[in-house]
């Protein structure tokens, strides 16, 4: 039996970068993903005539010396047709839509016809978040192993300990609310809804329960290039796991990993087919929720990451729509990202109260037949409603007519417009994408010292490691692509 140097249970984004990194490296590397889809959360799947992306939609990290870029230029891969938005999205309030752009210059005259009150406070926030969010994307650029877990963690950290990052400080223990009294801006209706929304689509929080840093990093993100990537995110996994293959490497796909055991100085990875797998070190890209479901109990018990605990952590589900559009409905709009934030919605940030909808390009024709767009609308939603089988069907409907309703408020003769409406919740997320009770985007933040309860990509168990939106530094394509890399930097030392 052929004893391979990394196995990856996981075809996601930080599995398949693990994954690339390590077979440019000699390293003889196997991914078993469990369905026929590439990329995970920001895969895809096709349905007459339309392809739809599973769940994150929003290109980040390919504007110059970004995570994307930087990693397509060390593997030699030439990147994606790919459409720069600016405005990044419109969002829409009930009294007004803001277009947030791109441009700082830009950005900064928005804020002057929406807040005209605070202007001079907001734009003085913004500076604070560009300036404190580049020190922390150079710091997590540098790939540290975080919580450090062992002493080479610890002397691993010590680069990063110098002028701008003892700048950090007042930004670790504060949250973003607190930073906002400092503008005298944390009474402001209209602008903490909005900042609200921003955060709960890129970090699942808001100002009172999100550290500063953390939000910071997000915020000023959106501003650095965000794209419409051609063929959608799964674009991206394709062309890992191609390059993957080009090296060597196999991709298995249809292939889930049950019980992994040790045995002799290897690990035994079993799939539900019997079959059996051998390699020296594991990257486990199926997120923390299922770490208990893959590695054996003996395994198991030599992790940090407990059962209990992880059953008990706070996560997001989310309920999404799929659908075809007649791209006459968006015609007097350029933006193909808008979000919908209604203060008054009684569930709050989720369900409903903030949503996104993604259109495919009219530049991209492989998203949708001629005439037509493919879009997702998305939804943070509370989980455990929706393993109540009895109200299943009728909370599914009223979530549907929800989101579909409003969006026709803004845009007249959308709900006519639509083509194919394929709607989903944590249910199909669990079914379609293994995500343990439907929980996806990793853990939302509780509080201003909330990231000390991140998981390191160390398992505890020498040789297997992990990536994901549950492992440092989170959520997101970026997060998750970035932790897949540390991972991989970790088995390469091991090497």
């Amino acid at each position: 039996m052929e004893i391979y140097d990394t196995a990856i249970v996981g075809a996601g984004f930080g599995g398949l970068a693990a994954g690339a990194k390590l077979s440019q490296q000699g390293y003889n590397v196997a991914v078993f993903e469990a369905s026929n889809e590439l990329g995970g959360s920001a895969g895809k799947y096709e349905r007459q005539g339309y392809r739809f992306q599973s769940g994150a939609t929003l290109g980040m990290g390919f504007e110059e010396g970004g995570v994307f870029d930087s990693l397509y230029d060390s593997l030699g891969i030439e990147k994606p047709p790919m459409t720069l938005l600016n405005p990044i999205m419109d969002i829409h309030l009930p009294d007004r839509t803001i277009h947030y752009y791109r441009e700082r210059h830009e950005w900064y005259l928005e804020i002057d016809r929406h807040f005209p009150d605070v202007k001079e406070q907001v734009k003085a926030f913004y500076d604070e978040v560009f300036r404190v969010g580049a020190i922390v994307d150079k710091l997590v650029l540098e790939l540290p192993i975080f919580p450090p877990r062992t002493m080479s963690d610890w002397l691993g950290m010590l680069p990063a300990v110098n002028i701008d990052s003892s700048r950090l400080i007042p930004y670790l223990t504060q949250t973003i609310q607190q930073r906002l009294k400092k503008f005298g801006l944390a009474d402001h209706s209209l602008f903490v809804t909005f900042l609200n929304g921003e955060l709960m689509d890129s970090v699942q929080t808001s100002v009172d329960r999100c550290p500063a840093f953390l939000g910071y990093a997000a915020l000023q993100t959106f501003h650095k290039g965000a794209y419409a990537v051609h063929g959608g995110l799964a674009t991206i996994a394709e062309q890992l796991a191609e390059f993957i293959k080009q090296q060597g490497g196999t991709v298995f796909m249809r292939h889930p990993i049950y019980g992994i055991t040790e045995e002799e100085g290897s690990f035994r990875l079993k799939t539900k087919r019997e079959k059996v797998y051998k390699s020296k070190q594991v990257i486990l890209n199926n997120s923390a929720h299922n770490l208990h479901d893959t590695l054996s109990a003996k395994l198991a018990e030599r992790s940090y990451i407990k059962k209990e605990k992880e059953e008990s952590r706070e996560a997001w589900g989310a309920f999404i729509i799929h659908a075809g559009v007649k791209e006459e409905v968006f015609s007097d709009t350029s933006s193909l990202y808008h979000q919908f934030i209604d203060p008054g919605n009684p569930e709050g940030l989720h369900d409903g109260g903030q949503f996104l909808l993604s259109l495919s390009s009219g530049e991209d024709s492989g998203m949708a037949p001629p005439g037509m767009r493919s879009l997702t609308l998305s939804t943070h939603t509370d989980l455990a409603k929706w393993w109540d089988k009895e109200h299943y069907d009728s909370r599914k409907q009223l979530m549907h007519d929800r989101l579909i309703n409003i969006v026709d408020h803004y845009f007249k003769g959308f709900s006519d417009g639509l083509d194919i409406v394929l709607p989903g919740t944590p249910v199909t997320f669990q079914k379609w994408l293994r995500r343990n009770s439907g929980k996806v985007g990793g853990y939302a933040p509780t509080g201003r010292f909330s990231w000390l309860n991140s998981y390191s990509v160390r398992t505890g168990v020498k040789n297997i490691y992990q990536c994901g939106d549950t492992t440092f530094p989170g959520a997101g394509t970026l997060g998750v692509t970035l932790s897949g890399l540390m991972a991989a930097k970790l088995v390469s030392k091991q090497g």
